[in-house]
C-alpha cells in the first residue's frame, strides 16, 4: 500500500489535465472528513459509544451477548472493569485529573476479589458497586444478555400495581441490602431500581432472590395482594413481547375542562420530536379555542426523555426570556463551560397563553424531569404542587454509553454536569411551592376552584 502522501500525488499527476476544481473539491472534502474524524477521536465523549447524539461520530454499535450463566476468566473480568474505568476517565466531568485513591482501591479490591471463574452476575455486581461509587445516579451499569421476564409482574406494573414485598423483604429492605450497588438521591427513587430489577431472573440474582419460588405482595387501590411464582412464570424476551399486555396509557396526554376552566397536560416521558411538538401545539389550540385560564402540567411521574419537553412549552407562555442553567461538558482533556445566562424566547405568538400555570412534581420526578421542572420553577412559571423530586437539580447527565469487550455488559457515563438555575439553592433538592402529600392533581384543582 502507497503512504497516504504519495497516493495523493499519484492521483494528482494522473489528472493534471483534469480542470483544477474538479480536483481540489474532493481534496478539501476528504481533508473535511479526517479533520471531523481526528476532532470526535480527541474530544466528543461519544467515540466508541453505541448511542449518539445528533452531531457526533461513533462507529460502535449495540451488540447482545448470551446468558446470564456465561463464565468469564479472571483475566477477562479484569478487562471488562478496566474498560470501565478507561472510560470514567475519559468521559466522566468529575475524573478530568483522574481516578481518586478511594475509588482506585474499590477498582482493584474488586479485580483481587475474582476467581479463576467469574461468573457473569458477579462481573455485573463487582461493576455496578464501581459505578455506584462514583456518586452520579446517571452513571450506571446493566446486563446486554437476553433475560427471562416474569410476565405478570410486569402486567401488574402497567396496570398500577405497586410491589411491596418479596419473598417477605420490603422493598425498602431490598435496597438497604444491595446500596452499594446503585447512587441515588432519595430512597424513593432508589426503590425504582429495585422493583425495575425485580421484573427479570437475572434481576432478582443480582438482588440476591432465590428465583425458584417467589412471593410478591401487592398494592393496588389501597388494598394488598399476594401472587406465587415459579420457574414456569419466566419467559424469554420474544415470548414475553407478545405476552405483555398493551395498554391504552400514552406518555403523553392531555385533557381540556372547559367547566372547570383547566386544561391538563400530562407528560410521563418524552422523545423530543415532530411528533410531540404537534401534540403540544394541538393542546395550546384547544386551551385557546376554549377560552382556558389555568392549565396543570402534570411531571410526577417524569423521569425520562429530554429536558427540551419545559422549553417547548415555555414557547407558548407570555414571558420574554428565561434564564438557563450553567455548567460543563466533558470533551477529551477539556472541560467546556458555560454560564448561567438570559435566553430570549422565541414563541408561539398566535397561541401566546398568559393565564395561570400549575406544575405537579413528585419524588418519581427524576432526571430529565427534574431540569424540566426546573425551568419553569425557578424561573417562576408555574405554582408548583406536591412533594420534592428524586434526584437533584444540580446533576450529571447527558450520557454516552459504552458495552465491555467480554461480557458485553452495557454501561453509561455522565458527560455534563448542570447546575442550578437558582444558585442560592445549589445543593438543595427540588422543592415544590405548595407541599402536597397526597394527591397533587387534587390539590391543584382545589387551589384553583379557591
Amino acid at each position: 500500500m502507497y503512504p497516504f502522501f504519495v497516493t495523493w500525488s499519484v492521483i494528482i499527476v494522473r489528472t493534471r489535465r483534469i480542470p483544477r476544481p474538479l480536483i481540489i473539491v474532493p481534496l478539501v472534502i476528504g481533508i473535511c472528513f479526517v479533520l471531523y474524524i481526528l476532532l470526535n477521536f480527541i474530544f466528543s465523549p461519544y467515540w466508541d459509544s453505541v448511542y449518539t447524539p445528533t452531531g457526533y461520530f461513533s462507529m460502535a454499535s449495540m451488540k447482545r451477548t448470551g446468558q446470564s450463566d456465561t463464565v468469564y476468566t479472571k483475566q477477562q473480568a479484569c478487562d471488562d472493569i478496566d474498560y470501565l474505568v478507561k472510560y470514567l476517565k475519559r468521559v466522566h466531568p468529575d475524573f478530568i485529573d483522574g481516578i481518586p485513591d478511594d475509588l482506585t482501591k474499590l477498582i482493584e479490591d474488586k479485580k483481587d476479589s475474582f476467581g479463576e471463574e467469574v461468573g457473569t452476575i458477579e462481573l455485573w455486581r463487582a461493576a455496578a458497586e464501581i459505578t455506584s461509587a462514583v456518586g452520579d445516579s446517571e452513571t450506571l451499569v446493566m446486563p446486554s444478555f437476553e433475560q427471562d421476564y416474569l410476565v405478570d409482574y410486569i402486567n401488574k406494573i402497567d396496570s398500577g400495581y405497586t410491589p411491596v414485598s418479596v419473598n417477605g423483604k420490603t422493598v425498602g429492605e431490598l435496597l438497604d441490602d444491595n446500596s452499594r450497588f446503585f447512587s441515588y438521591d432519595t430512597d424513593v427513587y432508589g426503590e425504582r431500581l429495585i422493583t425495575a430489577l425485580i421484573q427479570s431472573r437475572d434481576g432478582l440474582e443480582f438482588l440476591n432472590i432465590n428465583s425458584d419460588k417467589i412471593i410478591i405482595t401487592y398494592l393496588n387501590n389501597g388494598a394488598t395482594e399476594t401472587a406465587e411464582y415459579t420457574e414456569s412464570d419466566f419467559f424469554p424476551y420474544e415470548d414475553a413481547v407478545s405476552m405483555i399486555v398493551q395498554t391504552d396509557q400514552q406518555p403523553y396526554n392531555y385533557e381540556i375542562l372547559p367547566k372547570e376552566n383547566i386544561g391538563l397536560l400530562t407528560i410521563d416521558s418524552c422523545d423530543f420530536d415532530s411528533e410531540f411538538k404537534k401534540f403540544l401545539y394541538e393542546f395550546f389550540g384547544e386551551v385557546d379555542e376554549n377560552d382556558i385560564h389555568n392549565i396543570i402540567i402534570d411531571f410526577s411521574d417524569l423521569s425520562s426523555g429530554t429536558s427540551q419537553v419545559a422549553d417547548e412549552i415555555i414557547m407558548y407562555l407570555s414571558v420574554d426570556e428565561v434564564t438557563i442553567p450553567g455548567g460543563e461538558q466533558r470533551m477529551g482533556p477539556y472541560m467546556m463551560k458555560w454560564d448561567s445566562e438570559k435566553q430570549q424566547i422565541n414563541h408561539y405568538d398566535d397561541l401566546l397563553y398568559d393565564g395561570n400555570v400549575y406544575l405537579l412534581i413528585s419524588e418519581k420526578t427524576a432526571s430529565a424531569g427534574v431540569m424540566a421542572s426546573e425551568m419553569l420553577i425557578d424561573n417562576g412559571l408555574a405554582v408548583s404542587v406536591g412533594t420534592p423530586c428524586g434526584t437533584m437539580p444540580d446533576c450529571c447527565g447527558d450520557v454516552a454509553v459504552f458495552q465491555t469487550p467480554n461480557a458485553v455488559l452495557s454501561f453509561q457515563i455522565s458527560t455534563k454536569r448542570f447546575n442550578r438555575i437558582d444558585e442560592s439553592k445549589s445543593g438543595l433538592p427540588l422543592e415544590p411551592e405548595v407541599i402536597c402529600e397526597g394527591d397533587p392533581l387534587e390539590e391543584a384543582i382545589n387551589m384553583i376552584n379557591k
